[in-house]
């Protein structure tokens, strides 16, 4: 796998996730220096997006998505942030903003991707940690009265298998445009619902399930229940820890951060447990203290 048939790796958040996005990029900047992660515009203040642009990281939002302003249909669209040649002759890794790696990842995902296309798969992912079916994610909504009917009716005419695992998009290797347009084109056409953007890529992959790949949730996207095995320093089989989780392994809320007497309010998303907490915060501290001065002068910090 040569560098210019590498596949991109991407990312994507709003200010909501800024924090979190700030770690990511610290990570993968020290477990893999010289890879380059590139962040989708999901709708970035101007402060933040001249940040962004700045440090050469920032993926200008499609024009066809004004008017889209959920986060959602930008991330269903990640594939248009790209040039169309090179998303066609790479593809891309897409890795959540509240994700961090745990170990070096560049050559492992490229070797997969070219593994990947030489077995004519258009994705690859996870099955969610909870390890349930279609129609069982869907019941559980619907007991808690939420508006999942769409998801139901999605996979019915479109004739996919409601036994199929449920997959979780917060790491996703894509291989073929024509499903990423596809994804794009599902999710432009609805409502905002719940998880529509996640559900809907179910549908389409498991309309042609010989074309997806599922992978090892522990080792590629642990979440939930599958972050009490992680190994903190990288050493045992996770690879990528993800913040978000069905039960008490996370929490969400607003801190006050600040670096040489600036200071602003992110929302961050924590681990629970103290040794991967930790490893977030490292990683934060040591993105705002090494991007103070530019984070001031761009307003990001006040």
């Amino acid at each position: 796998m040569t560098e210019t048939t590498a596949p991109f790796f991407l990312s994507g958040a709003d200010d909501h996730l800024l924090g979190n996005l700030f770690m990511l990029l610290d990570a993968v900047a020290v477990l893999n220096p010289g890879v380059e992660i590139k962040v989708c515009d999901f709708g970035f203040s101007p402060p933040v997006r001249r940040f962004l642009e700045e440090i050469g990281v920032l993926l200008s939002k499609p024009a066809f998505l004004q008017g889209h302003d959920h986060p959602w249909y930008a991330k269903a669209a990640m594939g248009d942030f790209l040039p169309p040649a090179e998303m066609a002759a790479r593809g891309f890794v897409w890795i959540d903003a509240d994700i961090i790696p745990l170990r070096p990842f560049a050559a492992d995902l490229a070797d997969l991707a070219a593994e990947m296309r030489v077995d004519g798969q258009s994705a690859a992912l996870c099955p969610d940690d909870v390890g349930c079916s279609l129609s069982s994610f869907i019941d559980q909504w619907r007991n808690r009265d939420r508006d999942i009917e769409p998801f139901a009716k999605q996979i019915k005419d479109f004739g996919v298998d409601p036994d199929s695992n449920y997959l979780n998009t917060g790491f996703l290797i894509c291989t073929d445009a024509n499903l990423a347009h596809a994804w794009r084109d599902l999710v432009l056409k609805q409502h905002v619902w719940l998880l529509f953007e996640q559900n809907s890529f179910n549908t389409l992959a498991h309309s042609a399930p010989n074309k997806i790949r599922q992978l090892d949730t522990s080792e590629w996207n642990a979440h939930g229940a599958l972050l009490d095995d992680a190994v903190a320093d990288g050493t045992g089989k996770t690879r990528f820890v993800h913040a978000t989780s069905a039960g008490d392994r996370h929490v969400d809320g607003e801190l006050d951060l600040g670096v040489n007497g600036k200071s602003r309010k992110m929302n961050l998303k924590l681990f629970l447990r103290e040794d991967l907490r930790r490893r977030q915060l490292a990683h934060l501290d040591r993105f705002m203290t090494g991007h103070a001065g530019l984070l001031t002068e761009c307003g990001v910090l006040t």
